[in-house]
């Protein structure tokens, strides 16, 4: 009854994919309209779902500086869940946010083109496990700069933004890191230059005259900051990489795009674990107060499943290369969640004053041929771009170039394999379930969330596998199989790392008992909404409106249509733009009939 209370009547409206082009950084849509009709048929389970981040804002377990005893060693959260006698994990155990405070130096730079002193604080992130070959280094620089924009022009840029925000101007086509609404706006970009941007609103007339407005008024204020002090930064902070006129002319680092991007409460308040492959140098300015108007913010990963997150206030920048792993959760700030809120601008330098010119085959080869193995693992997504390559040449290389990555350390690069070797990415691979497992093992010895998802994946596989050959009755007994309680494990162990493909899944765990066939309807939609992905708002709505709570069925409905719940694009880009930094990932795993007959397939996610 528990779990039907939550399910029942639950049916997600099938809308048909548009024509979606992904480019480097974005997949362009077709308008959509924003008032999506939700059909709801009686007993009917059907839901037609897509990806996202977790957003969960529940946990004590708090990691609060690097010699906390709660802390591994070097700072950061815990990275194995909390011991618990035989109970299941709860997004309350999940990690609270970790400020990054080993800062190895602070110092004062004096800028030889106009002696502007800025103040430079420098930090580090591991990004390679070493433990697996210890003669590769993957550490990765990044700094933060105080106060590089005042308050009072923050201010300004503030109410402007503020005042567009209330006509929906914002774009809200899905974002290529994890396929939800972007909820941003550029400001400059090469396709603005040319009149080719293919944003809807930057082609519809009821809204581009609004659009150049705004980008006007907030260029006549950033343009000063750009010009007297963060691209004479990025010079100073990256001579080799900037100034490369040798190779030609033009060859140095310009601000090719600028955008402003809005996490808000109710909306979208993460942005997935990512490296900025398409820009060479990338700085942040935050428009916003750490605990004031939000907590979490931007946060620097390593490669061994840390996230460890910069408190910064209005007007404070982060300077880092592409190298640097990093995404975005936004937690709400205590006593007034409703009121949080993070604005950022976002410049993306390249290195070149045309900025329709991609160099990115150049960026990491040098260090790739070295036997850097994080420079293999960024190089294999730029090695295509190569002039003249083949894509035979280039199959060939992206493969060769991750196999040693993940040999190497890199567990981004030992998913992409595992994935490959079950046939979810196209390689030459032959399909070997064997040389998956020993891959996500790799993955799973840097703590890598989807080592564990993968390996929940193949365990459940099996089972289904083994199971079906015996007919109806031997389907039925397929959950007693102790492969099942294993799955489970590395799904609790994988959603605390962070993946919210884990948590959905845990919601489907938890609705159909598959945790010591104890059905928990409350903890499943916990677990949905802690996903932070549409599909789980939009199953954690009707569990809510399945019992009355009306007020929580529709906070969570809207939640799950702002993010992209319902669209024609959702589908594509959630299998586009995947989990763990690769597509070839399923957000339906294979479960079978739970304790009772019940199929989780009845479940049924697209």
């Amino acid at each position: 009854l528990r779990r039907w209370a939550g399910l029942c009547g639950v049916c997600g409206a099938v809308y048909g994919i548009s024509a979606i082009s992904i480019g480097h950084r974005h997949i362009n849509n077709n308008e959509i309209d924003a008032d999506i009709e939700v059909l709801v048929l009686l007993c009917g389970i059907y839901i037609f779902v897509t990806s996202g981040a977790s957003t969960n804002n529940d946990s004590n377990n708090v990691c609060n500086t690097s010699d906390d005893p709660n802390c591994d060693e070097g700072g950061g959260p815990p990275l194995s869940q909390p011991t618990r006698d035989n109970e299941p994990l709860r997004p309350s155990d999940l990690p609270q946010p970790v400020v990054f405070s080993a800062f190895e130096s602070n110092r004062t730079v004096a800028l030889k083109a106009n002696g502007v002193q800025q103040a430079v604080a420098e930090g580090n992130v591991q990004q390679i496990n070493k433990g697996l070959r210890e003669d590769t280094d993957g550490m990765v620089n990044f700094a933060v700069l105080p106060s590089v924009v005042n308050r009072a022009d923050i201010q300004n840029v503030l109410s402007r933004l503020e005042s567009f925000e209330k006509y929906n101007q914002y774009d809200d086509d899905p974002d290529s890191v994890d396929g939800m609404t972007s909820h941003e706006i550029f400001i400059n970009s090469p396709e603005l230059d040319h009149e080719q941007s293919m944003k809807f609103r930057d082609t519809d007339p009821n809204f581009l005259p609004a659009r150049k407005e705004l980008r006007q008024q907030l260029n006549q204020i950033m343009s000063p900051y750009i010009n007297s002090v963060i691209t004479p930064m990025v010079h100073a902070r990256y001579p080799e990489a900037c100034n490369i006129t040798s190779k030609g002319p033009g060859r140095v680092c310009t601000p090719c795009y600028s955008l402003v991007r809005k996490y808000k409460h109710g909306q979208r308040q993460s942005h997935g674990t990512h490296h900025d492959h398409h820009a060479l140098v990338t700085v942040v300015i935050s428009l916003s107060d750490y605990n004031v108007n939000y907590k979490g913010g931007l946060y620097v990963a390593s490669g061994v499943g840390q996230r460890e997150f910069l408190a910064l206030n209005k007007g404070d920048a982060v300077m880092h290369q592409s190298s640097l792993l990093h995404g975005v959760q936004v937690y709400d700030i205590d006593n007034t969640p409703k009121n949080t809120e993070r604005w950022s601008w976002i410049l993306w330098y390249k290195d070149s004053t045309k900025c329709d010119e991609d160099y990115g085959y150049e960026w990491f080869k040098d260090c790739s041929d070295e036997g850097n193995a994080l420079c293999q693992q960024l190089h294999s997504t730029k090695v295509g771009m190569t002039p003249g390559i083949s894509q035979e040449e280039n199959a060939k290389a992206v493969l060769d170039l991750n196999m040693k990555a993940a040999d190497g350390g890199s567990a981004f690069s030992a998913i992409k394999v595992a994935r490959a070797y079950l046939g979810t990415l196209p390689s030459s691979l032959s399909f070997d379930v064997q040389k998956a497992v020993e891959y996500y093992g790799k993955a799973i010895q840097s703590n890598h969330p989807d080592g564990h998802y993968g390996m929940a994946q193949i365990l459940l596989m099996a089972v289904m596998n083994e199971y079906s050959t015996k007919g109806k009755e031997g389907e039925l007994t397929a959950w007693k199989d102790p492969r099942i309680k294993e799955s489970v494990q590395h799904l609790e162990q994988a959603a605390y790392l962070g993946s919210a493909f884990a948590m959905f899944n845990l919601g489907v765990v938890h609705t159909f008992g598959y945790h010591n066939t104890e059905i928990d309807g409350d903890l499943a939609g916990k677990w949905f909404e802690a996903s932070g992905l549409p599909e789980g708002y939009f199953v954690a709505a009707n569990q809510a409106g399945a019992v009355g709570d009306m007020v929580r069925y529709e906070t969570l409905l809207n939640r799950a249509k702002t993010m992209g719940y319902g669209t024609p694009w959702r589908e594509h880009a959630r299998k586009s733009t995947g989990s763990g930094g690769a597509a070839g990932v399923d957000l339906n795993l294979p479960w079978p009939p739970a304790f009772d007959g019940e199929a989780a397939t009845n479940l049924l996610i697209l």
